[in-house]
């Protein structure tokens, strides 16, 4: 029993890092766990657990998470299920949907809000994670056929 509890603990304190001086595009993140960027992420992220974009982090993309905390720059757009908070060294700029929002003196928000309930969230939850690539159907290419004549 000791070593399923010390097992459980060593994985609560597993986070996804993209450091300083890494830059990710085009990218689509599915995590469970807790995710932090301090350098560049052009993308989607999908997290069950807390957002950290550090102070010198940048993000560009869509996010859904349970709770965030942003103390560098973002560009897009937002859905937090319980707490959003934008620190005096942050540059936020998109659309924003949270159930509660913290903004430190300083910080700086060019967009729109819109508080929403958990109800609201858990439905745009399911809405966001069914469009990630890795969830959408493949299509076949279309091949186009010329006629001989």
């Amino acid at each position: 029993m000791a070593e399923k509890n010390s097992s459980q603990q060593a994985h609560a304190h597993e986070i996804t890092r993209i450091p300083v001086g890494t830059e990710i595009r085009a990218a689509f993140l599915f995590s469970e766990k807790d995710v932090r960027i301090d350098g560049t992420y052009l993308g989607d992220i999908f997290t069950s657990g807390k957002l950290i974009i550090g102070e010198t982090g940048y993000m560009c993309g869509n996010i859904c998470c349970k709770n965030a905390d942003i103390y560098g720059r973002f560009d897009g757009d937002v859905i937090i299920g319980d707490t959003l908070m934008l620190q005096s060294t942050c540059v936020f700029k998109g659309l924003l949907q949270t159930h509660k929002l913290s903004v430190e003196s300083g910080a700086r928000f060019n967009g729109t809000c819109k508080i929403i309930t958990q109800e609201e969230y858990q439905k745009m939850e399911e809405e966001f994670k069914g469009s990630s690539p890795t969830t959408e159907t493949k299509k076949e290419p279309v091949t186009e056929t010329k006629k001989e004549k």
